[in-house]
């Protein structure tokens, strides 16, 4: 396929109608606030909703670029995420993992401009009480970790995402397990008798979500899923204002094969429980996908990135959900002692018998 032009759009800026200092988006009120004279200004609501696009006509029209409002590169050179902030603001660490080595670099002049958004509805303080929260609640965890980890604070992100839609028609076969039970030598012992088993699936699939982001990989978004995709909006600079918004690092056809592997875990899954009897052995499954769709969307992440002992570790919450997850150093002392204790106990329980 042969990409078209690309097209642009104007760049916009949010003054205060009352003292002329620049707007920020609040998720407690959807709308602008003035951080100064506290003046609001109201977010007019899309008309229009975001639909799906086939994968295969995914470059044949042409694209907006940019953001639609002035923005500032920065480049962190640990994790290699490039995040984008209002000019007139300076970032001293990277929020996806902590590290003070951000350079500011120059704006892609191609970045395709995302289609949807789901705006931030979790307010900051919000997020930081659960995150204080999670970090006092962890187990098994190294005893100064609150103390001596050095927390960022913590910093509200949109993050760049494609979902995609897909039909698929699946069969598989296995080896199906039925139990039976002999008695041999007094002793009742299990054998399985095994038998040939084939059928097929179809499942359907919406808005399987694939982060686009250097920041944060695919196993960490899943575990705050999920995001309610289904009320994205139409793409707002306004929405930008206050907040960070990283570059879309992972093209469609990349993202594509990520979503499949993701579908196809689904599928073999689905398949296993349609096997018959009380085990099975040898699944094999052959998948084909249809009706294939995609949209590209911002989604709203809190993150808290903090380093211990010079790694980093991150903490993020749903911007709209609330829920929350995160990663964190193990205390091998306590994990250690936890197994000598198991341990003991259980070897005092088989004195004992």
């Amino acid at each position: 396929m042969t990409a078209q032009p690309l097209t642009s759009t104007k760049v916009r800026k949010f003054p205060c109608d009352a003292c002329g200092a620049d707007l920020r988006y609040d998720p407690g009120l959807t709308a602008l606030q003035c951080p100064y004279c506290g003046a609001t200004k109201t977010i007019a609501p899309s008309l229009t909703s975001v639909t799906e696009k086939p994968v295969d006509a995914a470059l044949r029209a042409p694209r907006n670029v940019g953001w639609g409002a002035e923005r500032k590169v920065m480049a962190c050179q640990r994790c290699g995420a490039h995040t984008t902030l209002e000019p007139n603001i300076s970032a001293s660490n990277c929020a996806f993992c902590g590290t003070a080595a951000v350079v500011e670099a120059p704006p892609a002049e191609t970045f395709a401009r995302p289609e949807g958004l789901l705006a931030f509805r979790v307010p900051k303080d919000n997020a930081i009480q659960t995150f204080r929260r999670w970090l006092k609640g962890l187990w098994f965890r190294p005893n100064d970790l609150k103390s001596k980890s050095r927390v960022t604070s913590i910093q509200g992100v949109y993050i760049p995402f494609w979902t995609f839609d897909a039909v698929t028609h699946s069969h598989w076969q296995a080896e199906a397990g039925y139990h039976y039970y002999v008695t041999s030598g007094g002793k009742r012992e299990q054998r399985t008798r095994w038998e040939s088993a084939s059928g097929s699936l179809t499942k359907d699939f919406d808005d399987v979500p694939v982060p686009a982001s250097r920041g944060i990989d695919q196993s960490l978004a899943q575990t705050i899923e999920p995001f309610p995709t289904n009320e994205l909006a139409q793409y707002e600079p306004s929405y930008l204002s206050g907040f960070l918004a990283e570059e879309n690092a992972i093209d469609l056809p990349e993202a594509l094969e990520s979503a499949k592997d993701r579908m196809r875990d689904e599928i073999r899954s689905a398949c296993a429980r349609e096997v018959p009897g009380d085990t099975h052995r040898n699944l094999t499954v052959q998948s084909v996908f249809s009706a294939l769709a995609y949209k590209n969307c911002l989604l709203p992440i809190w993150i808290a990135a903090y380093e211990y002992r010079s790694k980093p570790y991150r903490y993020i919450v749903n911007g709209v959900t609330g829920r929350a997850s995160g990663t964190a150093p193990w205390s091998w002392v306590k994990l250690t002692f936890l197994g000598l204790t198991i341990l003991t106990i259980v070897l005092i329980i088989l004195s004992n018998q």
